[in-house]
């Protein structure tokens, strides 16, 4: 027969070390839940030697009619002389008068469509350099005049 005693101690034994586990996270837990402000800082200087250049976008020059007249139903072209400088993304011709409008071009030329053509109109162009710089608008501009409403236009 065996002896009862051992394992009643076995079990005391067992029950004692889980109070103390017990306790121990218990108080772990109160003693760290606890923020505690704190003071703390530090320094660290760096030093950096930057340049910067300002560059003023140069507006496009020699803006000029493509033709000298032309039919209403067809476009007026136009042909201009990139700016000197860093190259630009595109152009945007726009035109004001009878009406208004623009469109983007990647090259030098483009052309104002047919449907602008309801009267006088101003010509200008200027450089696009990515999304957000825009020359200045061309110091020329041309003017396109209905001849006889309906058939011709001129392009000076």
């Amino acid at each position: 027969m065996t002896d009862p005693m051992p394992s009643l101690k076995a079990a005391r034994h067992r029950a004692l070390v889980a109070v103390i586990a017990v306790a121990a996270a218990v108080s772990s837990f109160a003693v760290t839940s606890g923020v505690a402000p704190t003071d703390a800082a530090w320094v660290r200087t760096r030093t950096f030697n930057v340049s910067a250049t300002a560059v003023t976008p140069t507006p496009p020059t020699g803006l000029t009619c493509g033709a000298g007249s032309g039919g209403l139903f067809s476009v007026v072209p136009f042909t201009w002389t990139a700016p000197t400088g860093p190259a630009p993304s595109g152009y945007t011709l726009s035109w004001t008068g009878a009406a208004t409008g623009s469109a983007p071009f990647a090259g030098t030329s483009g052309s104002v469509p047919s449907s602008a053509l309801l009267g006088t109109l101003t010509v200008r162009v200027a450089a696009n350099y990515g999304t957000s710089w825009v020359s200045a608008t061309g110091t020329q501009t041309r003017s396109i005049t209905i001849i006889l409403f309906g058939t011709l236009w001129s392009c000076a």
